[in-house]
């Protein structure tokens, strides 16, 4: 009688699973460097919107002190201050510009890296007889809207691929 070792082969070898594990690996690999990718581009568009915001934030202040737009107070690059403006300590018209302005600046250096911002505005009307005389606004002669066009400029340096990309965020609009 001649016995044959008819051994049935069940499971892996070593070498099978070395290469599953090296196949595996390289997925992984792959996936880390599509999330990495992923953050990154994710914390761009956030920083996008955080400068559209302030943009949009300064826009607002002017819009709410038209006497000190039609001053001309909140053209020009804002710079970091202290100066405040409570109801101990009350502002004029261009102090509260300048505390918006430097209030800006400072949004600006907190929120984004590297962050600056610049206002032109171009003033195409005359300025209104209340303020050629110096009377306060009132109900009985109020502020007209401001007849120009203002850019607000948001800059920031946004990381990439190849290192560090200045931006801008730039705002046409009339206050």
């Amino acid at each position: 009688m001649i016995f044959m070792n008819k051994r049935k082969e069940e499971g892996f070898t070593l070498l099978e699973v070395l290469v599953a594990v090296l196949v595996f690996s390289f997925g992984l690999l792959g996936i880390a460097g599509m999330m990495t990718i992923s953050v990154r581009t994710n914390h761009n568009g956030y920083l996008r919107s955080q400068a559209n915001f302030l943009a949009e934030n300064m826009v607002d202040r002017m819009r709410a002190n038209p006497v000190a737009l039609w001053a001309g107070t909140y053209t020009g690059t804002p710079a970091q201050g202290s100066l405040e403006c409570t109801l101990a300590r009350p502002c004029g018209f261009n102090a509260l510009a300048t505390y918006d302005m430097q209030e800006w600046a400072n949004s600006l250096a907190i929120s984004l890296p590297n962050g600056t911002g610049n206002i032109a505005c171009q003033n195409i009307g005359t300025l209104p007889a209340n303020l050629v005389t110096a009377q306060a606004p009132s109900v009985w002669s109020p502020v007209p809207p401001y007849d120009g066009v203002c850019t607000v400029t948001v800059s920031w340096q946004e990381s990439t691929r190849q290192g560090a990309q200045p931006q801008q965020v730039v705002l046409i609009t009339q206050p």
